[in-house]
């Protein structure tokens, strides 16, 4: 029987009863009253039987995860592990629950379009920095050095990820990336800049093979498939995946990647770096393409990670191509006077830790260009053939113990860098350091962080410049 059917039937027997009240016995009342009652006792429990059906309704839907075909199926503890499940319950005033899932290796943020129920996804983070330096003096004007020395706040970047499913198994994703607060300036120093970082096209076959075309991130290291702020527990990212490890590194390319147990990997086919731009002290950084490129040289690219036991996953990188100095960046555009072709190969291995509110990373890795790279070297930039580097973060969540979501890791931090492990260059020591970072990352919600450190970096003995000092602090987010 409907609701409305109930309604009625009550209401024309509270009108047939209104009416024969009046001339009926006080039997023929009693009659009518436990009639009646029997209506609003049917209608009241047909009533309850639904709130208690859609209250289960909804207590299940917040308590079960999103899944997707390809989604890997992991569970995590730590807030920071790229792997974690964090389902997130907004006030009603905000916006329905939000399930964060890592997707193929991905930030959180970045893996939204695949847990999403909606066929458009909108997402993002961002990182606001503080910066002071005690006494910085490796500049060559003593005006550079006093600007450095003040204190230096920014917005390090603003990302907003936009995704749409086209259909049950062909996902759009974009990122797109406003550093130093966008608007680009040509010919300065000051590296602002608005980019697409991604876009690229999953075709998603099975869980245990997808294709991906487009702008991709390489998939290479810890940080470069997820360099969202609370996948790392110190203010920069570590100078290893920086440096090395050119993050974030993004090119076109196309990449076949997947799940089969406790397995995870990635292998393809990118566009190599143009080895004509590159400079002192920092091996392919400044090599990298952006989304418009005219080039023929590819590198081969595979990743493999492993989910071994409980808190531990183990994982690993090479590539190996070839590149050529690029005469021009474009039809018309200016000419490059350097000839080469350069070989290169490059490998890292990464472990990590998280649980029983630890938290641990680490990561080595290794650079080398082969064949007439020296061509490369001009009278004021020698380039180094062979690089290396690692580092060992740790954190410890001092709330680990107590009944709360929220999280403050007490965190060390030690890298080591050889950027010119062949003492190639006019002053190798100059390219080779350790640096040492001690501090706090507070995270008052699984989306926000807020982290603080002194940092000090200590130079080889025969380099030119002087040990640095700092402190940072920093806040980021994601959405």
């Amino acid at each position: 029987m409907t609701k409305k059917t109930i309604v009625k039937k009550i209401t024309l027997s509270l009108i047939a009863s209104t009416t024969l009240m009046m001339g009926a016995s006080n039997a023929e009342l009693e009659a009518m009253l436990l009639e009646m009652k029997k209506e609003f006792g049917a209608y009241k429990a047909s009533q309850d039987k639904k709130y208690d059906t859609l209250k289960s309704q909804v207590s299940s839907k917040k308590k079960t995860k999103k899944r997707t075909k390809s989604a890997k199926d992991t569970t995590a503890e730590s807030t920071v592990d790229t792997n974690e499940v964090i389902v997130l319950e907004t006030p009603e005033s905000v916006g329905n629950s939000d399930t964060f899932e890592s997707f193929s290796d991905l930030g959180l943020a970045a893996s939204k379009v695949y847990n999403s129920e909606s066929a458009l996804s909108i997402g993002g983070y961002a990182e606001m920095k503080a910066r002071k330096y005690r006494g910085f003096k490796n500049f060559a004007s003593s005006i550079n050095n006093t600007t450095r020395n003040k204190l230096e706040t920014n917005v390090v970047r603003f990302v907003p990820y936009i995704g749409y499913k086209f259909n049950d198994w062909i996902i759009m994703n974009t990122e797109i990336e406003f550093e130093d607060g966008g608007a680009r300036s040509d010919n300065t120093k000051n590296y602002k800049y608005a980019i697409v970082e991604f876009a690229y096209v999953d075709f998603m076959f099975d869980e245990k093979y997808n294709l991906r075309v487009g702008h991709v991130l390489t998939p290479f290291g810890n940080i470069n498939l997820n360099h969202e702020p609370v996948a790392f527990l110190t203010s920069d990212r570590p100078m290893v995946e920086t440096f090395v490890i050119p993050s974030t590194w993004h090119t076109n390319g196309v990449l076949l990647y997947g799940s089969y147990k406790d397995f995870d990997y990635y292998a393809g086919v990118i566009t190599s770096p143009d080895v004509g731009k590159l400079i002192e002290g920092r091996f392919i950084q400044q090599g990298r393409l952006g989304a418009r490129q005219f080039t023929d040289d590819f590198s081969a690219i595979a990743r493999l990670n492993y989910t071994a036991i409980l808190g531990v996953e183990l994982g690993g990188s090479v590539l190996y191509g070839a590149s050529s100095v690029l005469a021009q960046d474009k039809p018309g555009g200016s000419i490059n006077n350097l000839d080469a072709d350069v070989s290169l190969f490059m490998a890292e291995f990464h472990a990590s830790y998280k649980d029983n509110g630890w938290n641990v990373q680490a990561l080595a890795a290794m650079g080398k260009m082969g064949d007439d790279y020296a061509n490369l070297n001009t009278a004021t930039n020698t380039i180094a053939g062979s690089v290396n580097g690692q580092y060992l973060t740790v954190g410890y969540d001092v709330l680990n113990s107590v009944n709360t979501e929220q999280k403050l890791y007490a965190v060390a931090e030690v890298e080591r860098l050889d950027m010119d492990a062949d003492s190639e260059t006019v002053n190798p020591d100059n390219h080779k350091f350790n640096e040492y970072s001690l501090g706090l990352a507070y995270f008052p919600d699984p989306k926000v962080v807020i982290k603080a450190e002194y940092k000090m970096r200590d130079y080889a003995e025969g380099a030119l410049f002087a040990d640095e000092e700092s402190f940072v602090a920093s806040l980021g987010y994601i959405f």
